[in-house]
C-alpha cells in the first residue's frame, strides 16, 4: 500500500487543533489501522497533575512505572517516589497510550517501559518485575489480556 501524507498549514484552526482527512479507493483493514492509530494518540494522555505532601508536579506519563490505587486514594510510581492523583484508574485506562500501558488488576496499571521481566515461572500466576525491583501481581482475571497484549507485542 502507498501511502502519500500531505501538510498544510491553517491559521484559521486552533492551537490544539488538527484537521486530518483520509482519501482511500475503498474501505480495507489497513486503512482501519490507521485511523485506529490515529484516535489512539489523540486520546492519550501526555501528563498528569500529582501531589506530594503539599507540592503539586507535573509528571510526564512516560515516567511512571505504574499507577495503583491504595486506601481508597490513587497514586501513580516514579523514580522519584509515589504522588497521588485524582484520576480513577478507569479514567486511566481509556487515555494511556495502549501500546505502553496495560491494565494488570483492578488497582494496577503498568508502564512495560518500565518492566524488567513478565515472570511466568509460577504456574497460574504471573509475577511483573519492574527495572527498579518492584514487582507486581496480575490478577486470575487479567492473565489473558496480559498474554494477549504481550504476543502482540511480540509480533
Amino acid at each position: 500500500m502507498k501511502i502519500k501524507i500531505n501538510t498544510q498549514i491553517d491559521s484559521k484552526l486552533e492551537n490544539d487543533e488538527i484537521e486530518i482527512t483520509i482519501k482511500a479507493p475503498q474501505n480495507s483493514e489497513m486503512l482501519n489501522k490507521i485511523i485506529e492509530n490515529i484516535q489512539a494518540t489523540s486520546e492519550n494522555i501526555d501528563t498528569i497533575v500529582g501531589t506530594r505532601q503539599n507540592n503539586v508536579s507535573i509528571i510526564n506519563t512516560q515516567d511512571v512505572i505504574c499507577f495503583f490505587s491504595e486506601a481508597q486514594n490513587n497514586y501513580c510510581k516514579t523514580q522519584n517516589g509515589n504522588f497521588k492523583i485524582k484520576k480513577k484508574l478507569y479514567e486511566l485506562e481509556d487515555c494511556l497510550d495502549k501500546k505502553s500501558f496495560i491494565r494488570i488488576s483492578n488497582s494496577c496499571i503498568v508502564n512495560i517501559k518500565h518492566v524488567e521481566c513478565f515472570d511466568l515461572s509460577k504456574i497460574g500466576n504471573i509475577v511483573v518485575k519492574f527495572l527498579d525491583g518492584s514487582t507486581e501481581f496480575v490478577s486470575k482475571r487479567r492473565i489473558s489480556n496480559v498474554m494477549k497484549f504481550l504476543r502482540e507485542r511480540g509480533n
